[in-house]
């Protein structure tokens, strides 16, 4: 039997046998959980303008900006696994409940507590394209009132959008230990290996047009092209009330990259025609191990309707990263779009390069908060940065850095309903690593200071409505390959920018998440200034849109339907600012119903995206091209019990 028709008759099955309810996993909904428009994950659901991967044109993920229930986490492969709650982007006003705030934005992700009671889920999953995943959880008290578990697995085949299969099997764990009211002590971990997966073919136009147009259902690079990768995320957390006004937070983090093996597929000077120039790279296994965390203390005092807290910080991180190594193989012409089987050379690998990172940030904070009239904070932080790089056959590289750093954040109640808010933040991000069409591809960036400056208005227009409106100004090096094709730092880039919210009910069962970005994106350098490259950053859309509508009345009985608008604005394509690529628009529906089943909470969710499977081009930071996703479906089952 066809997996469509399998999952079809298992709707069938579950509506046939089951009335409505609510729901704990099952209900899960990343769409009536947002608070605002920019940006909220739940498993496989997203919501919103942003990401931890991408925030106000820049990826928090690759700045360092990632936290685990608020406390620093670097970060070195995003986030997998079901023992946390979700991740939320906070940027604007609620990122000045952080003591430490940092440009671009903050990713939090929130870890989950097991309850007093057994419990467990199971998820089916359907696609895209004809993958079926399931996944498993159980979270149980192993002392009752002291400690409780929760295990999480899954496994299933997948495909990526550029339609090459892998298989994808996961694994999470978490287990909480409250010895007291006043302490709270975690430990996770999760792991997920991915196997078989081929590379994505990456597309470079041999001229100022982008490629013509392929069937986006075929994979044309080659079968033993794999990329094969294994990622492990580990970490402890501490929560304690020593005593009255006093709290501690630690936390202690493991997260290691291991791409076990690598090949990138090139297709360059392509013509109008689609033919090109085939070439693929394999390396050495490559590696990103972090050890990183957090320590802070802080001091609560209150007068009346004033609190005073002062916080006490010391994070840090050690980083080791193995890359370089690699060998390519020219395979002369070729045709994007399709399938050529070829046989596997022999690739003459180096040595690895070796990049060690050091780095300890000590801070203060002061937060002072006025009930119903406002909040202020600010914070100084001195970070020691050591890096050192060894390549073969070249002198081992030193760098340090020892930074201030610091932030200032004001916030006014200025009527009952609605806030202002205005902040500046200096920060050490990392920058990266060097794309894979560079000389210097895979070697980690050095850390840059970068500066942001934002301010806005919340106005709250019903008690479940809300309305939000900032600018801000973030500015970064800008790092681009040079005549050399070296990638380095060759001036500064600025991102200016409006952003929108609104978000909340405003009528009885109906959602609505819509946000709007406006940027204007502007480099600054000899570069740019000699017209080398163009003033406007390649992959930078001039907006952002996102509407997210949910509609389902108390009569419906748990069914509901969903929506979602996304456009991108025009973006230039290549460096020089001779192409611009139009602005793209995606429809996506959607159908959700929560019931019971045997007296148990489920839930089915079916997708549609793209559903006018529209065409166009995006192009990523390195000047690849790439097709946007075409129409596809999903589909989800999910009981608990």
């Amino acid at each position: 039997m066809r997996k469509s028709q399998l999952l079809a008759n298992s709707v069938v099955t579950f509506l046939l046998f089951t009335h409505p309810a609510l729901a704990q996993r099952a209900g899960e909904n990343a769409l009536t959980s947002a608070e605002d428009a920019f940006g909220v994950s739940i498993g496989t659901q997203n919501v919103g303008l942003y990401s931890e991967t991408s925030a106000r044109g820049f990826s928090p993920q690759q700045a360092g900006n990632i936290r685990i229930d608020g406390l620093y986490f670097d970060q070195q492969v995003r986030w997998g696994g079901g023992i946390d709650n979700g991740t939320t982007m906070r940027v604007g006003l609620s990122a000045q409940s952080y003591a430490f705030p940092a440009p671009t934005g903050i990713a939090d992700i929130q870890l989950r507590r097991p309850g007093d009671h057994v419990a467990g889920s199971g998820e089916l999953k359907y696609g895209p394209y004809n993958a079926v995943e399931f996944e498993g959880e159980i979270q149980t008290p192993i002392v009752a009132g002291k400690l409780g578990a929760i295990f999480n697995g899954a496994v299933g085949s997948r495909r990526y959008d550029w339609r090459a299969p892998f298989m994808n099997y996961s694994f999470s764990t978490l287990l909480a230990w409250t010895p007291s009211d006043s302490v709270e002590v975690l430990a996770f971990g999760m792991g997920l290996i991915g196997k078989d997966g081929e590379a994505q073919p990456l597309l470079f136009s041999g001229g100022a047009y982008p490629p013509p147009r392929y069937d986006r259902s075929v994979y044309f690079g080659q079968n033993w092209a794999d990329r094969n990768r294994d990622v492990y995320n580990f970490g402890t957390l501490l929560n304690a009330e020593p005593a009255d006004g006093w709290r501690i937070k630690a936390g202690l983090f493991r997260s290691i990259n291991d791409l076990r093996s690598e090949y990138v597929v090139f297709f360059r000077d392509i013509q109008a025609d689609g033919t090109a120039q085939l070439e693929i790279l394999q390396s050495q296994p490559q590696l990103a191990d972090s050890t990183s965390g957090e320590v802070r203390v802080s001091r609560l005092f209150k007068e009346g309707p004033r609190s005073h807290t002062l916080h006490f910080s010391v994070k840090g991180r050690d980083v080791l990263r193995r890359f370089g190594g690699s060998d390519r193989a020219i395979f002369g012409n070729a045709q994007i779009g399709v399938y050529n089987a070829l046989p596997e050379p022999t690739y003459n690998l180096s040595s690895r390069s070796r990049d060690d990172v050091f780095q300890v940030t000590p801070g203060i904070s002061y937060v002072g908060r006025w009930q119903n009239v406002g909040e202020f904070s600010v914070g100084v932080q001195k970070s020691f940065y050591n890096r050192k790089v060894n390549q073969p056959g070249t002198l081992e590289a030193k760098t340090k850095s020892r930074p201030w750093l610091y932030n200032a954040t004001l916030a006014l109640n200025v009527t009952h309903s609605a806030a202002l808010y205005a902040s500046y933040t200096r920060g050490l991000e990392e920058s990266g690593i060097a794309p894979d069409n560079a000389i210097n591809r895979g070697e980690a960036l050095p850390a840059s200071i970068t500066e942001q400056i934002d301010a806005g208005l919340r106005y709250s227009i019903t008690p479940k409505l809300s309305f939000i409106a900032g600018v801000f100004e973030v500015t970064k090096p800008f790092f681009e390959r040079d005549a050399s094709n070296l990638f380095r730092d060759v001036g500064n880039v600025s991102h200016r920018g409006i952003e929108l919210s609104l978000s909340g009910q405003p009528l009885p069962g109906l959602t609505v998440v819509a946000g709007a970005m406006l940027l204007r994106a502007r480099i600054e350098g000899a570069m740019s200034a000699a017209g080398v490259i163009g003033e406007v950053p390649i992959a930078r859309p001039s907006r952002n849109i996102r509407l997210n509508v949910q509609y389902g009345p108390a009569a419906w009985r748990g069914f509901s339907l969903t929506s979602a608008i996304v456009q991108d604005g025009p973006v230039y394509a290549n460096r020089a600012n001779t192409l611009r690529l139009p602005s793209t628009t995606t429809l996506d529906l959607g159908a959700r119903y929560n019931f019971s089943l045997f007296g148990h909470a489920a839930s089915a969710r079916v997708q549609v995206l793209n559903v006018t499977n529209s065409y166009d081009w995006t192009v990523l930071s390195s000047g690849a091209y790439a097709p946007n996703k075409a129409r596809r479906v999903t589909a989800n089952l999910v009981a608990d019990f």
